[in-house]
C-alpha cells in the first residue's frame, strides 16, 4: 500500500479501519470512509480481501488455546525430561 489520500482517508488509515473492522471495533463512519477509499484504491482492496480471507480461515480452523494448568503441566514434563538426560 502506498500512502496516497483518496476520499477522506489515506491508505494507512484505511488499513487501520480494515483491521478494526475485522475485530468488529470500527464505527459506522470509519466503515463508510474505508469503503469509499476501497472503491478507488486497488492496493487497499487487495489488503482488505486478504484480511477477510485470513479472518475466515482462522475462524474455520477452530483454534483452541491451552489453559494455564495444561501449560504448567507441559513445562514440568519437559523440565523433568531434560533433568533425566
Amino acid at each position: 500500500m502506498n500512502n496516497k489520500k483518496t476520499f477522506l482517508v489515506d491508505c494507512s488509515e484505511a488499513a487501520k479501519c480494515c483491521d478494526k473492522s475485522q475485530y468488529k471495533e470500527s464505527s459506522i463512519a470509519e466503515k463508510v470512509k474505508m469503503l469509499l477509499h476501497l472503491v478507488f484504491c486497488k492496493n487497499c482492496r487487495k489488503y482488505s480481501s486478504n484480511n477477510t480471507r485470513l479472518t475466515k480461515l482462522i475462524e474455520k480452523s477452530n483454534i483452541q488455546t491451552c489453559t494455564e494448568e495444561q501449560k504448567k503441566a507441559w513445562r514440568e514434563k519437559i523440565k523433568k525430561e531434560f533433568t533425566d538426560i
